[in-house]
Parts: C-alpha cells; structure tokens; sequence
C-alpha cells in the first residue's frame, strides 16, 4: 500500500510539472533548483541527498509520462567547521545578492525573522493543494513550531530530543547494581533523581578520580543548556502574548546550579572552560571514552559517534545510558528540548518561477521512506506519524527507545527576537562558568540585559 501510494503521489506530481510547464515536442528543458541545508554534523548528509533521490524519482516518471522535462538539483550541505551563525550569514549575504538558495534549511525558531523580513513565502496554499496526499501525516504538534501570524511558513523536515546521556561503566565501578543503572531513566521520569542528585554522583565519581569531568555540554552557543532553566520551572516564551518570557525564581536557581557545578559545593563536576568551541576535546571525546560520567547531547550524537568511530554499537550499548534531562529539585518535571529543522522557499524562488517546482520537491522528500533514511543516519526523530513504523525506521532500537522523549519536550521559541534572548543567556552563563560573574551578580547582568535588549516584549514573571 506505501509503495502505491509513493507511486501515485511521484506520478501526480509530474503531472503537475507538465501542466505547469508546457513546452514544444522538440524543445528539452531542464529546471534547476538549488537547495541549501546544514549538519553541522556530518551524519545529516541526507537533509540534502534526498533532493538528489527525489529528482530522480521524479524525472524517471517525467520520462515515462514522455515529458520533456528534467528537473536538476544544485545543493550545499554545510558542516563543522562551518557553524550555524556562518551558515545564516552566508545565507542573509546570498539573499542581498540576489542569489538566494530556492530551498533554504534553518530551524524553526528562524521563521519569524525571515517572514517579517519578507525572504520566505507562506505555503499554506501550497500545503492544501497535497494536504491529503502528504501533509495530514506530519505529527500535528510540528506545525505549530512552523506558524508565525496564523499562517505556516515552512514544512517540518526533522526533530530530536536532547537526552542526558551517562556512563554504565563508570556507575558500576561506583558500585551501582545493573538493576540501579537500568532503572535511572526511569527515576529521572518520576522527578526522583534531580539535578542536584546529578552533581552529588558527578562530584563523587570526580573525587574518586573515576573521570575527569563530572558533565560535559555544548561548547559554543546554543539552546541544549536551557534544559536546566527549564527543568527548575523555567519558560521561555508566551505564545498567546507573543512575548519571550524570564521566570525570575527558575534563573535564580538556575544560574546558582551552574556555579555549583563549577566553583561551589560541586566543584570540578563541570570544567571552567567548557564553552571553549573544542566540539572534539571538551565534548565527544570525554564522554565517548569514559573520561566523563553524564553529557547534555542530543539524539544526533549517538549517530555521530558511531559514524566517527568513537564508539561502536557494541559499546555504546554496553557502556552508555540514556535519559531525560532531570527536574531541577523535586516536584518539577524532567526535560528535554526540540529544535525542528524546516524547509522553507524564498521568496526569490517565487521570483524566478520555481516555487512550485520548489515545493514539489519538498512534498516529495516528505515522506516516510525517504525522510527514514536521514532519520535512521543521523538519529533524528520521525517527522510523520506513518514514518514511525516504516520498515527501516522500526529496525533502529535507539530511535524507537527516546520517542517517549517528546511527551516532556519543548520547543525554542518561534520570534524574532528569540537570537538576542539566546545569545544574552549563552553570554551570562559562559561568566559564570568562567568565573567572571557569581550568580547573584549574573542574575541580575541577565535580567538587566534582556530587559534593554527586548523592551516590553519580555515578560518578567515570579
């Protein structure tokens, strides 16, 4: 029935093409589309390849249906060293140009700068025409994360969860039981393993000098230590207010948990340095060769380490644990945090006359087969309700054991403003990691900072 379906659909949208594109008997024409898309990390080659899978598709059924049109597809797939800013710069430096990508890549949270900015064009029509066919499968909560203004601006392409990943091995040789080891998930579910409970383990196993770190996180700037803000409580937007939002309790604790973990009562559980943009030194290799005990990652990484030989299956299985982010004191809720990456179409693409061919394309990629093989090699979450029993995704057991990870998650605000709230975060959480500021003191840089930086667009609530 899938492939049936998969055929009619490729089938009706060359359809579409011809229609679209009447030429003469003679003439050949060849439609180029360009697409840019990022990893960072190399595993999520195939947010680009499936365009190449799908323009093959699509052309050999141009060719059937005895069309004399091809389409071609002009991509970048950017990653490490090139980062998400650079990615974004090169991207608003190609559009003043005039030379934007047709299909551009970001996350989400970039919709509602690029819609106010004019570079992007709604797709709500473009989504109605083929809703039946392809988008009623997206799981529903995704387009809300694509929404800006009561309209949809791009089409979901993946989603993840960010779990707390930990040491098997070292936990055994701080004398925890298998059946203590395997039931940690689970405690961290039920809010009985806290934060704190984290930085007591981490601190132990420092001091008995099983690892050299007790946690581990990103080292540049990003959204993966916001799970701890949002564990002790925190928000970081209203969306019916449209307003970014500062729980003044939740930073508080928040800001005082890091400086624990660095220079209080925890010290040594986090390094001072650990925003040092050392992805290799400071964040795979610790945890990959148990020189860490806990790591605030993401699902990609698994699928990275793997792909990089840092570990092997065996290992991983063996050796490494995999959790929700914990409460940050009892009675709040664990956590983890979706970032959704997005297909949108520029609107110069619109200009040149090939947004419907844009979209085509995109309609094409959207399926669970296809989108599988991306989900399955960079262990990134299925985007369609469909895909999660597709025949290659069930056959990946880490995918199938984090999917319960969405029930907790949240996603990054979808706002204009949402970079200078980001970066403002990273800023004051990096002095205190460095030492540069204490928490009261970061508290306050925090909240004086967003409040210049935002205006009356940040909700300051208890």
């Amino acid at each position: 029935m899938r492939k049936i379906l998969v055929v009619s659909l490729v089938a009706l949208l060359a359809l579409s093409i011809i229609i679209s594109f009447p030429i003469s008997a003679e003439e050949v024409k060849t439609i180029t589309i360009t697409v840019w898309t990022i990893g960072p990390d190399p595993p999520s080659e195939y947010r680009l390849e499936n365009f190449y899978i799908a323009a093959d598709m699509l052309n050999k059924y141009l060719e059937i249906l005895g069309a004399n049109i091809r389409v071609k597809i002009e991509g970048e797939f950017f990653v490490r060293p090139v980062e998400w800013e650079e990615y974004k710069k090169k991207f608003y430096l190609a559009y003043e140009a005039g030379k934007a990508p047709d299909i551009y890549l970001t996350g989400h949270e970039d919709v509602g700068f690029l819609a106010e900015e004019g570079m992007i064009i709604p797709l709500d029509e473009y989504i109605k025409k083929f809703w039946n066919t392809t988008y009623y499968d997206v799981i529903s909560t995704l387009w809300e994360a694509v929404k800006h203004k009561g309209r949809i601006w791009a089409v979901p392409q993946d989603t993840e969860a960010r779990p707390l990943y930990f040491r098997k091995d070292v936990l055994r040789e701080l004398g925890w039981s298998e059946e203590e080891i395997e039931a940690l998930p689970e405690k961290i579910e039920r809010g009985e393993f806290t934060l704190y409970d984290l930085l007591k383990v981490a601190k132990e196993a420092v001091d008995k000098g099983l690892v050299k770190r007790g946690l581990v996180h990103r080292v540049k700037e990003g959204w993966d230590y916001l799970q701890f803000y949002l564990g002790f409580g925190g928000r970081l937007w209203d969306p019916e207010e449209g307003k970014m939002v500062f729980s003044q309790e939740a930073w508080k604790k928040t800001l005082k948990w890091f400086y624990d973990a660095v220079w209080g009562e925890y010290k040594g559980v986090i390094w001072p340095g650990q925003f040092s943009k050392d992805w290799d030194k400071d964040f795979h290799l610790p945890i990959t060769k148990g020189e860490a005990l806990f790591c605030s990652g993401g699902t990609w990484h698994k699928a990275e380490w793997i792909k990089k030989g840092l570990l092997t299956e065996e290992e991983f299985w063996n050796n490494i644990g995999f959790a929700l982010h914990p409460a940050g004191e009892p009675g709040k809720k664990p956590v983890t945090l979706s970032h959704p990456l997005i297909y949108t179409i520029t609107s110069q693409a619109k200009e040149r006359g090939v947004d419907e061919i844009a979209f085509l394309l995109i309609t094409l990629v959207t399926d669970p087969h296809i989108n599988s093989y991306h989900a399955v090699a960079s262990a990134h979450l299925a985007i369609l309700n469909s895909q999660i029993l597709d025949s290659r995704y069930v056959q990946d057991p880490f995918l199938r054991d984090v999917a319960y990870m969405l029930k907790y998650t949240t996603f990054i605000p979808n706002h204009p403003k949402w970079a200078d709230y980001s970066r403002i975060v990273f800023e004051t959480i990096r002095a205190v990691e460095t030492g540069e500021l204490g928490p009261e003191a970061a508290y306050e840089h925090l909240l004086e900072s967003l409040k210049e930086a935002l205006g009356d667009i940040l909700k300051i609530e208890p």
